[in-house]
């Protein structure tokens, strides 16, 4: 079916002469350059080569104003936030030793959360350097063994911290190391004379040598620094025990040990330590050691070996083994002694049953276990004593970092999905759960897998965009597609993030997943998750509808004679729509339809939109057509049917059709996927627009909702892939490699900005995204270009208004966008980088009650109402805890007037709170501090609220 077009007399198509002046305006921008073009006043405006929009006068020689210099928009109406959340690093967490609080190191801050409720009590940030490519990040961290209100931190650039986490003070650097790179750091108390002194030892180096140096700090000044052992590869996870005693470290497949050669050391210059360097059979990712004191079982062993203290030592390796090795110190000594010791060696004990690399291993307390984790999202525990082992499966991701808290009745677990918990080791549950932002980062991390080469498919360097959509109903939960963790290239689950406290809610697959072990297949090939396309809310937020998609990997279509070659036909495309529950917003699948768009093969859902009248969303295919799907009640013989609690059951279908442009996959080319579309509703639903980009062509229909008619089409807006396509008012919003506003009633262009193009430094677009806020009747573009130089993307974004061509606002970010989304309600944009934080951009208010701030920073010092809280919660615990009923309540107590909130517990009526809370959407609430107060002014009051009956 062919969509009839309005021809003359002589068979051309006819086209307005505001087409024709919007394709010459356009042209005259692709020979300039970077220019806009405004078709409504006939002038044009020059822009920059460094920035993305940048006003100039018209003059032969305009001067150019670069996007570094930002101070034009430095007044500004719209603020940006404080990034919130991040991507928490593969360094071990801290567990303090009354187990109350956990410590995570972020890529620009620490962050202490509560381990009794999981709440962020204090966030620390820290001075890092990132004024290049290689940015300055932390390192390692440690609890001083001094003072239980410290912690140590080390950067990659060498400089250290003693950092009070109680107080957020200390973020000055204590010191810095002079070096090129530090891997390791490690705190330990060591005795000298008749005092006991905290010694930092950091393994620092460069591409040619590396050293193991102790740091002399007294009383909280650095005095010196003394290098204790060289090698010639990467020394990292160093540890020490037993006050300093023994030293422990890892240099690619060499495990290096070291001791005191002295036990009576009087001052820092006489710290010596004596090192032993075993080989290992393997490429070492993971190392732990302990000490315990020495049981004497005869005076020949006492006098043989003395009291030393026993050094146990177990290493994870690159290819799934353990070795651990036990009293280590005798049996080297004994090797150097014997006149057979050139001939003997020392043999580990191994365990193995990680198929992969083993990411983290720890001792237990008692010496008794060994603990593991990998790729295969499950805790190992080993019994040393039998050689049997205990398991923990189906962990969320894969297990980075495993710590093993002071009296051993808790494990702490860092995943691979941003997330943390710690686990009682007595019933094996997790008691604190800390779950963040979770995305793809650029580059992707290292991963420890990856000393190993495997087949397999590596994950490409590329900034990926995150289906994302805030919840109508609850403006505060925002969901986004994710992934198993960040060596997952696939996005079949759906994450609800809760903005109130940046952290996740819960996580639902939206497609079929592997989550257990065997997910790989005969011949080794990881098991390809379908990934989630789009998503979009009705305007109610009763229905969510998703567009996934699954291809067979390449190496699967691989035809020898020909080599790799895809397989449209063998592609599953599905569109599912969900029901919103509103109890717990919760989905529940009530339809899904195969292949939505076809023709002789699966084709691509190119975009989804959501209609904001009614319930009804649109989708554009790679078959050329447009079609709109509505529910119907569905009924059996005439009856309705119903589903559980009684709910009414609906069935969705096809209610429209309209062809826009020609593909039926005759030629055998799967040419969908070079095409690329958008689709999107009117305010009023009246008008559906469409536009599409294929190697044929490209146009823009505006079709009638009700009806199916196309009542216009435009050309010469598109250039390259579309990108973006949203309406405000009358005007529409086109983003590709150009930037075009089209007025739809004057049919005419408004405005075009060609966006920056090719430079010395900098790559084409490799992401862009364009989002709407009709609050404010303002629309934001965010462009991620690839910087050649620094091999890193740099993103910008700038904020219009659909009357002006100049932005409102241009804001460069360190991390690519991964996702621009309108807030509900407030007016603004919500920000998802590739770092795993959010940001929060917003008009003409503060942008610090935006999210969820640190319970410290919240200044709750009032002693009078911190009084009141305490009495409140005083009163609703006792009240818990009395479970008696009104018959045996003591009705004669004697009545006091002069204090009757004593006597009587606080009584609040649902609506008084509801009214404090339900007075605004989320992102226009008063500070969280603001709203503290008032809720406890309500429960302090000297008489209590009535109870609505």
């Amino acid at each position: 079916m062919k969509r009839k077009r309005e021809l003359d007399e002589q068979g051309k198509r006819k086209r307005s002469k505001q087409e024709k002046a919007a394709k010459r305006a356009l042209s005259d921008a692709d020979n300039a350059g970077p220019e806009v073009v405004n078709a409504a006043n006939g002038h044009t405006e020059k822009h920059s080569q460094d920035g993305v929009i940048t006003k100039a006068k018209r003059n032969p020689r305009p001067k150019k104003k670069g996007l570094g210099a930002l101070d034009q928009y430095a007044s500004s109406a719209w603020k940006v936030s404080q990034p919130m959340g991040g991507r928490i690093l593969n360094i071990d967490p801290l567990l303090t030793t009354d187990e109350k609080h956990l410590i995570l190191a972020y890529n620009t801050s620490l962050q202490v959360y509560s381990a009794a409720d999981s709440l962020l009590v204090r966030k620390i940030q820290l001075p890092l350097d990132r004024s290049d490519a290689y940015s300055e990040q932390i390192m390692a961290t440690c609890l001083s063994p001094v003072s239980k209100d410290h912690l140590w931190v080390a950067s990659s650039s060498g400089r250290l911290w003693r950092i009070d986490w109680t107080k957020g003070s200390g973020v000055e650097p204590l010191f810095n190391l002079d070096c090129m790179f530090l891997s390791g750091l490690a705190v330990d108390l060591v005795q000298f004379g008749e005092s006991t002194q905290e010694v930092p030892y950091a393994c620092i180096g460069d591409q040619l040598s590396w050293r193991i140096v102790a740091c002399n700090v007294h009383n909280g000044n650095f005095r010196s620094s003394k290098t204790l052992m060289e090698h010639d590869a990467v020394i990292q996870k160093i540890q020490a025990v037993k006050n300093g005693f023994g030293l422990a470290a890892s240099a690619d497949s060499d495990i290096i040990i070291g001791n005191l050669r002295s036990t009576s050391v009087s001052s820092f210059e006489q710290l010596s330590y004596e090192f032993f360097v075993l080989d290992c059979s393997d490429e070492i990712t993971c190392l732990d050691v302990r000490a315990s004191d020495r049981i004497h079982l005869s005076r020949a062993s006492q006098a043989k070996t003395g009291d030393e203290p026993v050094i146990e030592v177990v290493v994870g390796c690159a290819r799934g083994a353990i070795f651990y090795y036990n009293d280590l110190l005798p049996q080297i000594r004994h090797l150097q002694t014997s006149r057979k010791g050139k001939s003997l060696s020392l043999q580990p004990r191994k365990l193995h049953w990680h198929r992969r690399a083993v990411h983290a291993v720890k001792w237990s307390r008692d010496g008794n276990y060994i603990i593991s984790g990998g790729s295969e999202s499950t805790l190992v525990m080993w019994q040393i004593d039998t050689g049997k082992s205990d398991f923990l499966p189906h962990l969320s991701a894969t297990i980075e970092n495993i710590v093993v808290s002071t009296r051993g009745s808790a494990y702490v677990l860092h995943l691979d999905d941003n997330s943390a918990m710690v686990i009682n080791t007595a019933e094996m549950k997790p008691t604190t759960y800390i779950s963040g932002v979770q995305t793809h980062l650029v580059p992707p991390p290292f991963s420890k897998d990856e000393l190993v080469h495997r087949v397999g498919q590596k994950i490409a360097d590329q900034v990926v965009r995150i289906p994302s959509a805030v919840n109508p109903t609850n403006t505060s939960r925002l969901l986004m597609c994710v992934g198993n963790g960040q060596h997952n290239p696939s996005t079949p689950m759906i994450q609800t993030v809760d903005l109130s406290t940046i952290q996740s809610v819960s996580k639902q697959a939206l497609t079929r997943t592997n989550p257990t072990e065997i997910n790989i297949t005969p011949k080794g090939l990881p098991i390809v998750e379908p990934h989630v396309t789009a998503v979009a809310f009705s305007h109610d937020g009763k229905w969510l509808a998703t567009t996934d998609e699954w291809e067979p990997p390449a190496q699967d279509t691989t035809n020898q004679a020909k080599g790799p070659s895809s397989c449209p036909e063998q592609r599953e495309v599905y569109l599912k729509i969900w029901s919103v529950s509103a109890e717990d917003n919760s989905l529940e699948l009530l339809a899904r339809i195969n292949n939505p768009h076809s023709t002789s093969r699966a084709e691509p859902v190119l975009g989804l939109a959501s209609d904001s009248t009614s319930h009804r969303f649109a989708t554009i295919g790679g078959d050329g057509f447009v079609r709109t799907w509505r529910p119907s009640i569905r009924q059996r013989d005439g009856v309705l049917v119903k589903g559980k609690q009684g709910r009414q059951l609906h069935s969705w279908t096809c209610s429209q059709s309209v062809a826009i442009f020609e593909n039926d996959g005759a030629d055998g080319q799967d040419t969908s996927t070079k095409s690329t579309g958008s689709v999107c509703f009117s305010q009023d639903g009246s008008i559906l627009v469409t536009a599409y980009s294929t190697p044929a062509g490209s146009a823009i229909h505006i079709i009638d909702a009700e009806t199916g008619e196309v009542r216009n089409a435009v050309y010469h807006l598109i250039e390259g892939g579309v990108q973006g396509l949203e309406i405000i008012g009358s005007q529409l919003i086109v983003l590709s490699d150009i930037l075009a506003v089209y007025d739809l009633v004057s049919d005419e262009l408004s405005y075009g900005i060609q966006l920056r193009r090719e430079e010395l430094h900098l790559g084409p677009a490799v992401l862009s995204h364009l989002a709407v806020d009709q609050e404010t009747s303002s629309f934001a573009i965010a462009v991620s270009r690839r910087d050649l130089k620094a091999t890193s993307v740099q993103t910008e974004l700038a904020i219009f208004s659909p009357e002006k061509s100049e932005p409102e606002m241009i804001q460069r970010f360190p991390q690519p966008i991964a996702a621009v989304v309108p807030t509900i309600g407030a007016g603004g944009f919500i920000l998802v980088d590739a770092a795993a934080q959010l940001w929060s951009v917003s008009q003409g208010r503060d942008t610090s009650s935006a999210f969820a701030q640190p319970l410290a920073d919240l200044s709750l010092d009032n002693e009078s109402l911190s009084a009141a809280a305490g009495q409140s919660a005083a009163i609703v615990m006792e009240a818990d805890a009395d479970d008696v009923s009104e018959d045996e309540m003591d009705v004669d107590a004697p009545e006091d007037d002069g204090d009757d909130d004593a006597l009587h517990p606080a009584v609040v009526a649902p609506q008084k709170l509801a009214e404090l809370f339900d007075s605004a959407p989320a992102f226009a609430m008063p500070p969280i501090e603001d709203m503290f107060y008032q809720v406890t002014r309500l429960f302090s009051a000297k008489k209590p609220a009535a109870v609505a009956a």
